[in-house]
Formats: structure tokens, C-alpha cells, sequence
């Protein structure tokens, strides 16, 4: 007893959990075994309400269908493979919107019922058309998936269609999920419409059709059993991760931001390094320095100077021409710097500011006065200086629950912050789209109440390392949130994940945790550095930026590379395009910070989702042997003028 108990208790629970397509299919193998009973029965039918009757009970059915979350259909109209299904779908639903619309009428009250001719029509359409049959659509929908092994179409064909997935904004699970959705709908309504046709037919007397009902029934539970298999099996194994790609134009401020003054090429005399205001040295002496002035007004007295640590000299050649931008609040000091022997840093084919001769020079004592090639690492009270990261909370409002449907970076002011959009979490993973959250708190990192390693962190060159991780919350757990914290010198991402249950759509918020991967230096296996080689600009790529960073790694915020830019930027840039699958509509149980880039560019520093896993939520079970009352059959005959 104990074991048939626990067996019984294992069945509902899988029930309870099962997708809301399975869920309604489940529904109506009872349904239709009460409707047969009916049928079935004399005093049911003589009492010449049978179809009337019949047609409440599946209008009420409708509502069932009606009550399952609407998804987009699998945005694959180009992909071969796809258009056959397709195309079959669309008769079914066609001949499902014509029949739930002939039943409406028979069911409103006081509504005279229409002639039996019409009746029988509707059936025919239903189960002999030669055009419309859903009978002839199903079967064919039937072989699209057997023969084509639709399902792994999506991880291994889709690919070649599609060679960057994340432009469709789902992932390859979310892409099988909806189209296992969008096939099983179709099915249950050709099924329910095929059975509303035997038993009206039974009705009137037109047969028996008990066993045509019988082996219908058996066939769709054999073929839905295989499509959901196939589908849990494709499900299990796609990926569930989506990030954004390369637009198709870059624009700072729509599609990325940048980090500034971090360390930024840097020309300098070694003359103004010294307080003494001396030559004795060369540069690699100043490994670690500050302006002291500007002598004698020379090329220091044409640009900013740099406030505050002058990092890494080396002397490069003594005499050079500088372009210089116009304004003075560019974030670029040179847009390029020729040498007389001709050696360039960055792309000297015109300049559009100022052009400046720089020489070094010999003083009386024959001390050589070098400009010296630096890094500058701007003083953080400069305005200029964009360089910091909020480490305050980005939560959905899970007390109202709420979950987070996706994630972006964003620049308010000189801060960076993760942001989240949220919606109205429902029964059975279903997900009311609602809107990006406002940022907790907006601050400038000179305001009074804010905290330096508390509400912020400032990159530094000792602090300038970022964490990059793919994080999951544990099965049975949803995602509420996301933050950034410190942990040692590196810049962590951590999520929030809450406990739901599946069924009702409920959050249980007080049983919360954050996740997050503290993996450090003093590990046994510490992270591994994501080294960024000869690194130019992210925008100036001219092929695709993929995805080259991978769970456990790290990667250090650094200038660009001295030849190709003249170090001007700080890179990776900040991806803030948003990731948000479906428009808000997906159930997440992860995110991620990732790098997208390739040997010789910067890259773009990212985020990116996790969806949720729905692979064990597919379940069609077979229905059970009904009793039909079998006895001879009469095929059916429409009805001629």
C-alpha cells in the first residue's frame, strides 16, 4: 500500500508540474470520456439536445485553450524545414477559428440552433475536405516531425540559418519549448474537433463511430508520447544561454558605453615628472609619477594635463607631430602621433583638429629633455573620468511577485549599473511582461552619502580586474535579482534566486539566496585571466564579435593598444543593448557577465540571460483504454443536396 501511495502521489506531481499544453491535454482525455458516455446514451440523445449540450461542454473546452499563455510563433518563416508544419498549422487553426465560431452561435442563449445540413457540413470540413481536413493536416504534420527530426533541427540546421541566435532574442531550449507549444495546440485542436465530429455524427445517427474514436484517441496518444519525448530529449541538450549581438551600427549611448580615463596614452616631458625640474633620468626611471609643472610653456602648456598618477613611461623618439582634438572635453587626448622616422600611433590618414610639432630638446648641461610615452591615470574628482560601478542591489519587486525577465548595463551619469526588467510571474512558468526597473539609486560618486567600496567601486590600476561568470539558480528557483560586489580587487556578479512553485506561479521571496562563484586567487584552482592581445577599439572589427570569455575567468579593464590607438580608450567597451528574451515575456534562472571579442580587438564587456529549463515539464502520458461501447461501425457518408 505504502508503495502504490508513494506511485500515485509521484503521478500527481508530475501532473501538477506539467506544461500548460500537456496540462489542457490531460484535461480533455476526461472530458471526452464523459462526453462518449453521453453520447452513448439513449436518453441523452433522444432528448434532441445532444449537440446543443456537445457544443457548451467544448466551447467550455475553448476556454481552456484560451486560458494557455500566448507565445509567438517561432519567428522561422525563412528556414525550410519549418514551412511545411507551418503551413499545416495554420489549416488547423483556420478550421479551429471557423468551428469555435459556428459553436458560439449554437450556444448563446435563446439561440435558434442551425439545420442539421449545417451541422453535418461542419464535420465534413472537419473530417473529409480534401482541402481543409484536419484529419489530412495532422497526418501530415505527423510525418514533418517524424522525418525530419524537427526538434534537433534547432541546434544543428537552425545554426546555419542562423549562424548569430541571439538576433532572434530566445534561446535554442526557448525556440524547441515554443515550437513543441505551437505543435501540441495545433494537435489537441485537430483531436478535439476530430472527436466532436464522431460524436456528432453519432447524434444523428449517422454510425456508430465508436471505434474510429477509439483508434483516433489511441493514435494521437502515441504520437503526442513521441513528439514529447523528442521534444523533452532536444530540450535537455539545447542551449539555454542568449546575449546580444554585434548591431548593425555602433552608437555610444544606444548600443555601448565606454569606461574613461582609466589609463589613456599620455605625452609627457620627463622635465615636468621631477619636482627638481632635471633631465638626469630617462624615461622607464618614472614607472610611477606625477605632473610637476610645465616648463617654460612648451607642448605642456597645449593639453590637458593629467591630474593624477603618470604610469609606465618609455621613450618611443625624440621629435614627433601630435593631432590633437578640437574640443577639450574630448575623452581623447591625441587622435594620432606621427615620429619623424615614420613609425604612427593610431590611424594617421588626416587629422581633424590641431597638429603640433613636439621636439625634445638639449639644456646647457647637456642632459637630453625626452618626451616620454605614458599612461595616465586621471584623478577621479575629474569629470572626465567615467570609471565607476554600482554595487547596489538591481531587484524585481518579488513581495508583488515579480521575477526578472532581463538584464542590461546601463550609464547613469559617470556610474555603470546592472538593471533589470520584471514581470508578473504566473501559473506555470508563464510570465505577464512588465517594464524595467528604475535604477535603486542614482548618485554621483562625489555625493556626501555615498561610499566608496560600499554603494561603488572605482577601477584603479591595482583594482581594475572583473569576474566573468554564467550563473544558474538551483532547480526549483527563478531569478529575482542581480548585483555587483567586491571581493578582493575584483569586481564580482552575483544573483538572486528565489524558491516558486511551478504550478501555482507563487514565489516564496523569504527563502531567497544569493548566488555566485568566489573563486580567487588563493583557490586551488584559481581563475584564469582572459588576456586581451594588441587590443584596438571593439567598433573599428569589421567581422562579428563572438562570445571568447567562459564560466571561472577574469579579464582586466587596460588601454588600447599603443600602436593601433595611441592607448586613447579603455577597453573592453560596455555592451548596454538589452537582453530581454521575448520582450519581457521569459522565465530566467540565470545570468551572466561574458566578453565578446577576438585576438587584436577590445571587445565589448556584456551580459547575458540564462532561460529557464523546461525540458521536465514536457510530459504526454498516454491516455488510458476507454470503453466506447464498440459495436458494428458505419462509415461515414456526407450529406448531398
Amino acid at each position: 500500500m505504502r508503495l502504490a501511495a508513494l506511485l500515485a502521489l509521484f503521478t500527481f506531481a508530475i501532473a501538477e508540474n506539467l506544461s500548460p499544453v500537456d496540462h489542457i491535454r490531460n484535461k480533455f482525455y476526461p472530458l471526452e470520456t464523459d462526453l462518449w458516455n453521453n453520447v452513448t446514451d439513449t436518453k441523452w440523445t433522444e432528448s434532441g439536445l445532444g449537440d446543443v449540450e456537445l457544443t457548451k461542454a467544448f466551447i467550455s473546452f475553448d476556454g481552456d485553450i484560451e486560458s494557455i499563455p500566448k507565445r509567438t510563433r517561432p519567428p522561422l518563416s525563412s528556414v525550410w524545414w519549418w514551412k511545411k508544419p507551418v503551413e499545416q498549422i495554420q489549416i488547423v487553426d483556420g478550421v479551429y477559428k471557423n468551428f469555435i465560431e459556428f459553436l458560439s452561435r449554437q450556444s448563446v442563449p435563446g439561440a435558434v440552433p442551425s439545420p442539421i445540413k449545417e451541422w453535418m457540413d461542419l464535420a465534413e470540413n472537419i473530417l473529409v475536405d480534401s482541402k481543409t481536413s484536419v484529419i489530412r493536416a495532422i497526418r501530415q504534420l505527423e510525418e514533418s516531425l517524424t522525418h525530419g527530426d524537427l526538434f534537433r533541427r534547432i541546434s544543428t540546421g537552425l545554426q546555419d540559418e542562423h549562424p548569430d541566435l541571439c538576433e532572434l532574442q530566445m534561446s535554442q531550449h526557448q525556440l524547441i519549448y515554443d515550437m513543441y507549444n505551437t505543435i501540441s495546440l495545433a494537435e489537441i485542436k485537430g483531436y478535439a474537433m476530430m472527436q466532436f465530429s464522431w460524436m456528432l455524427l453519432r447524434i444523428y445517427g449517422k454510425g456508430n463511430f465508436t471505434q474510429e474514436a477509439s483508434l483516433t484517441r489511441q493514435r494521437y496518444g502515441q504520437r503526442t508520447n513521441q513528439t514529447a519525448a523528442a521534444a523533452r530529449a532536444a530540450l535537455s541538450l539545447a542551449k539555454r544561454d542568449l546575449h546580444r549581438c554585434d548591431p548593425e551600427v555602433h552608437k555610444e549611448g544606444v548600443t555601448y558605453e565606454m569606461v574613461k580615463r582609466l589609463l589613456q596614452g599620455y605625452i609627457e616631458n620627463e622635465v615636468d615628472l621631477n619636482s627638481d625640474g632635471t633631465c638626469r633620468e630617462n624615461c622607464a626611471y618614472y614607472t610611477v609619477a606625477e605632473n610637476k609643472g610645465c616648463f617654460k610653456d612648451q607642448f605642456c602648456s597645449k593639453q590637458k594635463a593629467c591630474k593624477g598618477r603618470i604610469i609606465d613611461c618609455t621613450f618611443v623618439e625624440s621629435d614627433m607631430w601630435v593631432c590633437q582634438p578640437n574640443s577639450w572635453y574630448d575623452h581623447r587626448r591625441y587622435q594620432w602621433i606621427k615620429y619623424e622616422s615614420g613609425r604612427t600611433l593610431g590611424h594617421a590618414d588626416t587629422c581633424s583638429g590641431i597638429t603640433t610639432k613636439v621636439d625634445s630638446w638639449w639644456r646647457w648641461n647637456l642632459l637630453h629633455c625626452s618626451y616620454c610615452f605614458c599612461l595616465c591615470e586621471e584623478d577621479v574628482h575629474d569629470n572626465g573620468t567615467q570609471r565607476f560601478f554600482s554595487l547596489v542591489e538591481a531587484l524585481a519587486d518579488f513581495d508583488r511577485n515579480k521575477v526578472v525577465t532581463g538584464i542590461r548595463l546601463v550609464k547613469h551619469g559617470r556610474v555603470f549599473h546592472l538593471q533589470v526588467s520584471e514581470g508578473t510571474l504566473g501559473e506555470r512558468g508563464s510570465v505577464t511582461p512588465g517594464s524595467w526597473v528604475e535604477l535603486k539609486s542614482k548618485f554621483d560618486p562625489e555625493d556626501y552619502e555615498v561610499t566608496e567600496g560600499v554603494d561603488f567601486h572605482t577601477l584603479t590600476y591595482e583594482k581594475r580586474a572583473i569576474d566573468l561568470d554564467e550563473l544558474e539558480s538551483p532547480s526549483g528557483h527563478v531569478m529575482t535579482g542581480a548585483r555587483f560586489r567586491m571581493i578582493g580587487a575584483h569586481l564580482h556578479f552575483e544573483i538572486r534566486a528565489t524558491p516558486f512553485n511551478y504550478t501555482t506561479g507563487r514565489l516564496s521571496p523569504e527563502r531567497s539566496l544569493w548566488i555566485s562563484n568566489d573563486n580567487t586567487d588563493g583557490t586551488f584552482s584559481p581563475r584564469k585571466k582572459l588576456d586581451l592581445t594588441s587590443p584596438d577599439i571593439p567598433t573599428r572589427s569589421n567581422v562579428p564579435l563572438p562570445v571568447d570569455s567562459i564560466h571561472d575567468q577574469y579579464m582586466e579593464f587596460t588601454h588600447s593598444d599603443m600602436s593601433k590607438d595611441a592607448a586613447q580608450n579603455t577597453v573592453p567597451y560596455i555592451d548596454i543593448q538589452p537582453v530581454q528574451p521575448l520582450k519581457g515575456a521569459a522565465l530566467l534562472s540565470g545570468a551572466g557577465i561574458i566578453h565578446r571579442g577576438i585576438p587584436g580587438s577590445g571587445g565589448f564587456l556584456a551580459a547575458k540571460v540564462i532561460t529557464y529549463d523546461f525540458s521536465h515539464h514536457v510530459q504526454a502520458e498516454m491516455p488510458s483504454e476507454e470503453n466506447y461501447h464498440e459495436d458494428d461501425t458505419t462509415d461515414f457518408v456526407p450529406m448531398v443536396n
